[in-house]
């Protein structure tokens, strides 16, 4: 399989996205993270919440989709067990690391503990040095748990299939996406009755999953059936005026819902009209943007590999391990400043990405730590 620069590329973006987006939950955005700054300033809530909102809705999911591409390729190279072997290795050995180092790293954070971090860390650390593994805490890697998940379903499926492939991969239509639409809606809303957005099972919200399997299984089709050279400029064109106008009704919906009263928890499930609304517009929104990212990264961004654009590719995986470090420790550091809540979301996500990135480079050069990232 030819790699396709524009799609590491696009990686690139997310990862920063991703740093962003748990930056803007730090100071009034909707989410869950270790540390927070909220404060009773309706607009810079609801500014930040509409910015996670709406990069909840194709980020992720748009991560799962290029698993998904990318795995059959790996799967027919590798072979069953040498494919679950390296999945396993590759994401183990990040997902160890986080629960014994960074975790409790985070905790020191979380619990407002009083004493300096040394002191945390020997009384707390090294007397309880399994804690994050009992308690499975993996923080934004619940991603690799869901991919491993996911590896190991799609293991099974082509066990189960003996190697018989449809003849015909699966062609990209008008009524599939509207049949994958439909399902996802339905799912969500269906899921939500019992796991509400923010309930979690292992650290996975499985609220999201309906969109995140049903795009991982068409990352797998859109493989077979060469989908990402089917997608065309003005079809992106006409999704991404359709997704600026979710994101206007979704902020009208929010508004006679009354989240800007600071009440969001009737959008994240139940028989309420505010979760089937959300339920609706979140994979419908998430779709506009996912096409019209691929196209534009797949027209604009899809030239020769340069070393700048590779190096960011490159240190992107151990970014999106490590940057929960960063973002908390850098808005930790910054707390005592009195400054408005927007600037300094720019500020450290700013910062975070760059600390980032910077160790990223740094720890890769350790040897044996390529091999995993």
């Amino acid at each position: 399989m030819k790699r396709l620069i524009y799609l590491d590329r696009l990686k690139v973006f997310m990862t920063a996205l991703v740093v962003l987006h748990h930056t803007a939950i730090i100071y009034g955005g909707s989410g869950s993270w270790s540390y927070y700054e909220h404060q009773d300033n309706i607009a810079v809530n609801t500014l930040l919440t509409i910015f996670t909102a709406v990069n909840q809705s194709f980020f992720m999911g748009l991560f799962f989709f290029i698993s998904g591409f990318v795995t059959p390729a790996s799967y027919d190279r590798q072979g069953v067990s040498r494919f679950l072997k390296a999945r396993l290795f590759r994401f183990g050995i990040p997902l160890l690391f986080f629960m014994l180092v960074i975790a409790p790293l985070l905790r020191y954070v979380a619990t407002g503990y009083k004493g300096s971090l040394g002191k945390f860390i020997k009384e707390e650390v090294i007397l309880h040095p399994l804690r994050g593994i009992i308690e499975f805490a993996i923080g934004p890697l619940w991603y690799l748990v869901a991919l491993l998940l996911f590896f190991t379903g799609y293991a099974g499926f082509r066990l189960l299939i003996n190697g018989k492939l449809r003849s015909e991969p699966l062609a990209l239509t008008p009524h599939l996406v509207a049949c994958y639409v439909v399902t996802v809606t339905a799912a969500n809303f269906i899921v939500r009755l019992v796991y509400p957005v923010g309930t979690e099972v292992l650290n996975l919200q499985l609220a999201y999953f309906p969109a995140y399997i049903g795009l991982f299984m068409a990352g797998i089709a859109a493989y077979r059936g060469n989908w990402l050279q089917q997608l065309t400029a003005d079809a992106a064109r006409k999704w991404k005026w359709t997704a600026i106008i979710l994101i206007v009704l979704m902020i009208a919906g929010m508004a006679l819902g009354g989240a800007m009263e600071g009440d969001i928890s009737l959008f994240m499930g139940g028989m309420h009209w505010q979760a089937a609304f959300y339920s609706i517009i979140d994979p419908l929104m998430g779709l506009g943007i996912s096409y019209a990212l691929l196209v534009w990264f797949r027209e604009r961004w899809n030239g020769p590999a340069n070393r700048l654009t590779g190096w960011l590719a490159a240190n992107a995986f151990l970014v999106y391990i490590i940057h929960a470090f960063f973002v908390t420790y850098t808005a930790f550091a910054l707390r005592f400043l009195a400054w408005s809540p927007i600037v300094k979301f720019v500020l450290v996500g700013c910062a975070a990405v760059m600390l980032s990135y910077t160790a990223a480079s740094l720890i890769r050069r350790i040897p044996g730590v390529k091999k995993v990232v």
